[in-house]
């Protein structure tokens, strides 16, 4: 792994994501069913090209340095730093990695194994669900609100300008 130029931060983001979700008995941990690389990619979307790095740089500075340095105990408090020092990031980043985690088919194939019925993909077959039946108050309002309009009783409204605009007579 040392040979690669990013390895240290391959390293850095793998020891982060078991700290997060270190597996047991019945799931794997996060890095071996290959959370990091998910995790990676998903902060590069939402983040930006350097997503990744504002991840990292933030967890070297509640480390106070590379995470691997310190022991598991010191690696779980910079984790807990992490979070206090950098709430949005943390949160973003926390829940990024449990939408990667919980697709990756490792962790569908444990699911399945506890005997849940799990569609990693339910789009398009779905879950079976009872039939739908009409009960006033239970399934559908007592009292109905709204109505239908069809589409030939549609009017057009006068256009108005958006309310940043708009004259203060407009609004």
């Amino acid at each position: 792994m040392n040979g690669y130029p990013y390895s240290a931060e391959a390293q850095e983001l793998a020891l982060l994501v078991d700290i997060l979700i270190p597996g047991d008995d019945l799931f794997p941990p996060a890095s071996a069913a290959g959370a990091q690389g998910l995790l990676a990619d998903r902060l590069r979307e939402r983040l930006g090209l350097d997503g990744v790095s504002q991840v990292l740089t933030a967890l070297g500075s509640a480390a106070g340095g590379s995470l691997a340095a310190l022991d598991a105990e010191a690696q779980v408090s910079a984790v807990a730093r992490f979070q206090e020092q950098e709430p949005a990031l943390f949160a973003l980043m926390l829940n990024t990695l449990y939408y990667s985690y919980y697709q990756l088919p490792l962790v569908v194939q444990a699911i399945r194994e506890l005997g849940i019925v799990y569609n990693d993909a339910p789009q398009p077959l779905g879950y079976d669900l009872p039939p739908f039946e009409p009960i006033p108050g239970v399934t559908i309002p007592s009292e109905p609100r709204g109505f239908y309009k069809a589409t030939h009783e549609v009017e057009r409204i006068e256009w108005l300008p958006p309310a940043a605009a708009a004259s203060a007579s407009e609004q």
